[in-house]
């Protein structure tokens, strides 16, 4: 009676095992997504003023060299994203991009603007903010008053 209790045991062990998975991608091997690099960064402006709820920062990563030539500047934005639910300033964000739109040895810039509820533009950059994609030091630039009609 032991080896036969005994034979049921070490089956019943035996099929508690886990194996490895079992392939169910078609015979491809599947690795865990890389997540995207991205800028970060922490955009300010020096007026003492909140923005109102529903304001937007539209943070842009460009390609100098395509945005230089002529009549390519929409071709040379690399990178966009809007954020909204503003507080205070500075406003940090992270900007992801696509790693095949950049070169190593390239030349890129960020472009920001701030925008009220109603799209009415409020802040911008005034000139290129030079960045480094994959840099992991925060950029910080400055956003200047528009002038209003």
């Amino acid at each position: 009676m032991r080896p036969i209790l005994l034979s049921i045991v070490v089956v019943a062990l035996a099929a508690c095992q886990s194996g490895p998975a079992p392939d169910r991608g078609g015979g491809k091997s599947v690795t865990p997504q890389q997540p995207a690099p991205v800028v970060h960064g922490r955009a300010s402006y020096l007026e003492r003023m909140l923005m109102s709820p529903g304001a937007v920062l539209e943070v842009q990563l460009i390609d100098d060299r395509i945005a230089d030539a002529p009549g390519t500047a929409g071709s040379a934005t690399v990178a966009r994203m809007s954020y909204g639910d503003l507080h205070a300033p500075p406003y940090a964000f992270d900007l992801p991009y696509d790693p095949a739109r950049v070169d190593a040895g390239g030349r890129y810039s960020l472009r920001a603007t701030l925008r009220e509820a109603d799209g009415r533009l409020l802040f911008a950059t005034d000139a290129r903010v030079p960045v480094t994609p994959g840099a992991a030091a925060p950029v910080e630039f400055r956003l200047v008053r528009v002038a209003t009609p």
